[in-house]
């Protein structure tokens, strides 16, 4: 005759008897708390974690938020890229917003202008060499 298993955790120190639904829920708990607590601490930024592990916390500081130069340099792009667009003629501005700024396919907008996909690509490639031409 096989014998019962008996289930037990320790509360306070104390180690009591419990019925196998009890057991089974509470070591689930402790699994998912194990769990999240390892989530947190892979995505933790604190100084104190940083000083415990002797890591240099500007360097994450810097990695992990852009400097006032770059978001400067992203301006200046943007300008760019907006006066060489307006050097452009109606039709070719209106290619390059459907395809880029309203995230039309190629293939979408091939049909309402009821000509190829290919011929899309073809006036897509060509426009962004114009403006690869007057952005430099």
């Amino acid at each position: 005759m096989a014998e019962e298993r008996i289930y037990t955790i320790v509360v306070k120190k104390i180690r009591v008897e419990v019925s196998k639904e009890v057991y089974q829920a509470y070591h689930k708990a402790r699994e998912t708390e194990r769990y999240q607590n390892k989530v947190i601490h892979q995505t933790e930024m604190s100084l104190d974690r940083f000083q415990e592990e002797g890591v240099n916390a500007e360097y994450h500081v810097v990695r992990y938020y852009p400097g006032i130069d770059e978001d400067i340099i992203r301006a200046e792009d943007t300008r760019r890229l907006y006066a060489a667009l307006e050097q452009l003629s109606v039709d070719e501005r209106l290619l390059i917003d459907e395809l880029f700024f309203e995230g039309t396919s190629e293939g979408e907008l091939a049909a309402r202008l009821h000509i190829s996909q290919q011929a899309v690509s073809k006036r897509k490639k060509k426009l962004l060499k114009q403006l690869q031409e007057i952005i430099k």
